[in-house]
């Protein structure tokens, strides 16, 4: 009886690991239509600007929460822009930027939050990135 389940944990643990081992594609078939917001198609070398409207002085900010670091772009920066329109009104909103690079073909799904940090989340974004 130990013997069996012993296998069967050993079996369970193996399909774990192969789950994990491909959880990227997982992330990007387990987004539903509807949640996504815009698809990027990029060639290697390029890079992409995405902003979003922000309003620090509420509690929300913009992160991204992917739960593994994609591997077909790499983050060159983040900012916090003042809207031009508002920036002598305390209180205004701006934009979230973030830069991201091509560094494989492929393709990811980056997911944005836009949350409290308590958790509550107010809107979400899902922006698909295909590099050719």
């Amino acid at each position: 009886m130990r013997k069996t389940l012993i296998k069967i944990l050993i079996v369970f643990f193996g399909l774990y690991l192969f789950q994990s081992c491909d959880s990227q594609k997982t992330v990007i078939d387990n987004v539903p239509a509807d949640k996504l917001d815009k698809t990027f198609t990029l060639s290697m070398a390029d890079t992409l600007k995405i902003e979003l409207k922000s309003n620090p002085s509420t509690g929300y900010k913009w992160s991204i929460d992917n739960k593994i670091k994609p591997k077909v772009i790499k983050e060159l920066s983040f900012e916090w822009v003042k809207n031009n329109k508002t920036k002598d009104m305390v209180g205004a909103g701006g934009f979230d930027i973030w830069k991201f690079e091509t560094i494989k073909k492929g393709e990811v799904i980056l997911h944005f939050l836009y949350a409290r940090e308590d958790g509550k989340i107010n809107k979400e974004k899902f922006y698909r990135i295909v590099v050719k």
